[in-house]
Order: structure tokens, then C-alpha cells, then sequence
């Protein structure tokens, strides 16, 4: 019997071996292959930024009164803002501030409403019991429409942009990269431009607040391998260039994806996924064809930090506030969420890692980007590659 994308595993990540072989040739026809592909070297020219358009509703199908209820608490929460500079912690853990986000997810044995069905998702900074937290939605915020569905409350704590160990060649897909100004995150996944002339670049994926420090780099920069924090630095460890990313939207303007590519030297990097067992090296693939996430799939990811993990998507259609430190907060919506299957799905530096579904094909999902308390925050990855302009290499 063939498995379904995200379902159910049979036990943990295997880091034995087990299903994560080398690749081999005859892979699966949803790997690309080079196909006498001739990548060409990063050069001196001008970088450029593409619009796109957020599309593929990840919540159709649920219920119309959770998908007013979930938007007008978006709305509720949006309104307050995170005006920037410094915030007493006090601001951002007590009342209507206690509310970090808002999104869809399953309910859960014992919990609100009946498990395995949809239920409002809502997440704070400071653990309340519902009643206290449906009190804070329908009096602090307003949105009445919330008084009599279930809701479930998931303690996330302020929920920050993680941005904080060995370097190898060519440098494989989970392990630690960055901005040469930048601590340390994760190589997510290779990719292709979509037209010329960034159809013949080799593009690695990160997110942008790894490989152009939120904002304030330039094209051409260098990405290092290992990142900075981990030691590397440049151009001695550089595999790559700054080739586009699309900006942050600090202060209140939506933002869908935290995402970036780096023109890669093709030498200097493979698209395999790295995950180490018994003090080697092993590897796996992913197909290239992204889809978009569903409630209740399973899902595993390669990160520098916490390596082979798996989880399950919780929630969808996150909406909220990220801190991206320094007093700098950006408003995201349409986002994922993941809780680790055993111990967290992530922590800090696994920013940029590419998440897939936990089967045999393992089909890019999303890219990692945030967390707090246990949950990781996540972009699809059919947005990351529409923003980005790129078709997965893998």
C-alpha cells in the first residue's frame, strides 16, 4: 500500500539508516535530474525583486463561522500592534498583548470541541485556561464571533525569528550557513530560477533574516558555510552569493514568506539532506514538486541545530507578530505550524530549513522560519517558490 503525503509514521525519525539511504540511481521521476544542466559561476550584475501572488487557500473546507472568527481575531490582534523599539515584557504577556496569534487547527482528546475536528487556535506569550483566554478574545479584542466556538490554547510564549556546526564540501542541504553578518541558520533546499538568465544559476533557499540579515544586505554578499557563528567566515568558507530576497515588512504590513536565495558556486554544494547517525554522515532527497500543507500531516525537517526531527502540522492560517529583535516585529499571516513528535521540531540557527512531509516521497512543504515554546512557525513552500521566482532543485 503506497502512504500518502503526511501520513501517519510508523515510529521517530530514522537515523540508522533506515529509509534515508544515499541516492541511487532510478530515483523517483519527482527528483530532478541534472539533465546536462551547466550552471554557471555568481558574476557581477544586477540583482532584481519579483512580485507574486499569495493564492492556494490552505483553509478551504473549514467551517465558515471558524474562518470569520479566525480572520476577525486576526484583525483584533493586527490592530494592536507592535510599535517598534523596545517592550516591557509586562506589554507583551498580559491581556489583549498575551495573544501572540491566531490560526485553525485539530482538536485534541480531552480538549474543546470534538478531536480530529477543526477548532480556533489561539496562541500566547503566558499560560491562561480558555475560559480566561475567551474572556481576553470576546471583551479585550472584540470578536464576539469566538464566544461560542471551541478554542483551543496553545502557550507559545513571544514567538521570535530564529536566527542563531562543521563545515563540509560540497555542503549538503541542513547544515549551517549564513549572511556573513549574520549568526548561523540552515541551508533549506536547492533550487533553479524559473527564466533566463537565472535558469542556468544553482540557487540555494534560506530564509532572508539568514542570508541577507533581515533586510540590510545587497547582492552580491557573501554566504558563508559554516555560519559566522559557527566559524566560518569570509571568503575563506564562501559558497555562495546574495542573489534576491524579499524584504521584511517591519510595523504592521502583511508578510507571507521570510525567504531568500543564494547564487551558489556548484562545487561548493550538494541538494541531498544531511542527518547523522553513529558519527556519520547520511543523506536523503525530497521530490521537487512542493505542496501545499494540510491539518494533521506529519513532517520532518534537516536543521543545523536539532537535525533530523519530525512533527505534525497543528495549525493553519497562523496569523501574528514575530520579533525579530532589536525592537523590530513583523506581522505575518497565512503561515503553519509544527509541534515536535518528540522533544521540539526545532530551535534556534534551524531557520531556512526545508520542511517535508514524513513518507517515502517526502514532498517540500514549507520553509522554517520561527518558533517559541515548543511550536515552529512555518511558510508554505509553494509561496516561497512563487515569491522567489525559482522551481525546486532536488
Amino acid at each position: 500500500m503506497t502512504q500518502q503525503p503526511g501520513e501517519p509514521p510508523s515510529g521517530q525519525p530514522d537515523q540508522s539508516g533506515g529509509p534515508f539511504q544515499s541516492p541511487q540511481a532510478g530515483a523517483s521521476d519527482q527528483r530532478q535530474e541534472d539533465a546536462g544542466i551547466n550552471f554557471q559561476s555568481p558574476q557581477e550584475s544586477a540583482g532584481e525583486q519579483a512580485a507574486f501572488t499569495v493564492g492556494q487557500d490552505a483553509l478551504a473546507g473549514i467551517p465558515t463561522e471558524l474562518r470569520d472568527a479566525r480572520q476577525a481575531l486576526e484583525d483584533a490582534i493586527r490592530s494592536q500592534g507592535r510599535p517598534a523599539g523596545g517592550q516591557s515584557v509586562e506589554a507583551l504577556t498580559s491581556g489583549v498583548g498575551n495573544v501572540q496569534g491566531v490560526a485553525i487547527g485539530l482538536g485534541e482528546p480531552g480538549g474543546p470541541g470534538v478531536p480530529g475536528e477543526p477548532t480556533l487556535n489561539v496562541y500566547v506569550a503566558e499560560k491562561q485556561t480558555s475560559e480566561q483566554v475567551r474572556a481576553v478574545v470576546v471583551d479585550g479584542l472584540g470578536v464576539q464571533a469566538a464566544g461560542d466556538l471551541p478554542l483551543t490554547v496553545r502557550k507559545s510564549g513571544i514567538i521570535d525569528a530564529q536566527s542563531h556546526r562543521f563545515r563540509i564540501r560540497p555542503s549538503p542541504c541542513g547544515v549551517s550557513i549564513a549572511h556573513f553578518r549574520v549568526t548561523a541558520g540552515t541551508q533549506g533546499v536547492l533550487a533553479v530560477g524559473r527564466s533566463a538568465p537565472r535558469n542556468s544559476r544553482l540557487l540555494l533557499v534560506s530564509n532572508n533574516h539568514v542570508i541577507a540579515n533581515s533586510n540590510n544586505a545587497a547582492y552580491g554578499d557573501c554566504i558563508c558555510q559554516p555560519g559566522p557563528y559557527d566559524g566560518g567566515s569570509c571568503p575563506n568558507d564562501q559558497i555562495a552569493i546574495l542573489e534576491r530576497f524579499v524584504p521584511i515588512q517591519f510595523g504592521g504590513a502583511t508578510n507571507y514568506v521570510d525567504c531568500a536565495t543564494g547564487w551558489c558556486w556548484p562545487d561548493r554544494v550538494r541538494r541531498e539532506f544531511i542527518y547523522l547517525s553513529g558519527g556519520n554522515a547520511n543523506y536523503y532527497r525530497c521530490a521537487s514538486s512542493p505542496l501545499m500543507p494540510q491539518l494533521g500531516w506529519y513532517v520532518l525537517k534537516s536543521g543545523r541545530t536539532t537535525q533530523l526531527t519530525g512533527g505534525r502540522i497543528v495549525s493553519l492560517g497562523w496569523s501574528g507578530w514575530i520579533n525579530y529583535g532589536g525592537g523590530s516585529n513583523a506581522w505575518f499571516a497565512g503561515q503553519f505550524v509544527v509541534q515536535g513528535t518528540s522533544g521540539d521540531f526545532s530551535a534556534g540557527g534551524d531557520s531556512g530549513s526545508c520542511v517535508v512531509t514524513w513518507d517515502s516521497t517526502r514532498y517540500p512543504t514549507g520553509l522554517l522560519f520561527a518558533g517559541g515554546g515548543g511550536y515552529t512557525i512555518c511558510n508554505p513552500m509553494p509561496w516561497v517558490v512563487s515569491a522567489l521566482d525559482i522551481n525546486l532543485y532536488t
